[in-house]
């Protein structure tokens, strides 16, 4: 009998509400605009004597801080070859092809991204999650992350203790 499991946490309040624009090449982006993300995960593990493959409330509280930390935020990517974003005292000042747009500090997150899309999201949590302590020492074999931009449209990404 197989001893592993599949828990997919896919709860209401596992989202965060953001701006953004996605960019598809050195001259064309989408307007700044908003989501609601919703945000569910995926981890594989054995299940134990008790019946149990770990405590589900725990990853549910690790993915909720997850999305507080990007709710209410004007996104970025930091690592968008398109883009070039300098900072002053209280804002961030951002060129895009011929355009300039600037946004206050307070409101805005740059992450270490190319883009911001929900593959792009999806990876960004996904890689919070591996560096997590707590999941470093459980028993997981596979995780993946899904974010949603709205209602039939996910991204996710993955990973596997067999690709390690």
């Amino acid at each position: 009998m197989n001893k592993f499991a599949t828990i997919k946490l896919s709860k209401e309040y596992l989202k965060f509400s953001s701006a953004h624009f996605t960019i598809f090449s050195s001259s064309e982006r989408e307007r700044l605009h908003g989501h609601n993300f919703a945000v569910s995960a995926k981890f594989k593990a054995p299940v134990d004597n008790n019946g149990l493959c770990f405590n589900y409330g725990d990853l549910k509280y690790k993915l909720s801080v997850l999305c507080q930390t990007l709710d209410e935020y004007i996104l970025l990517p930091g690592e968008s070859p398109h883009l070039v974003i300098e900072r002053s005292a209280e804002n961030y000042l951002i060129q895009f092809n011929k355009e300039r747009m600037q946004f206050l500090v307070s409101d805005t997150l740059i992450l270490p991204l190319k883009n911001i899309s929900v593959e792009e999201l999806a990876g960004y949590l996904l890689s919070k999650l591996l560096i997590d302590p707590d999941l470093q020492k459980a028993d997981i074999s596979m995780i993946e992350v899904s974010v949603s931009s709205g209602p039939g449209q996910w991204g996710a990404r993955s990973w596997s203790a067999e690709n390690e």
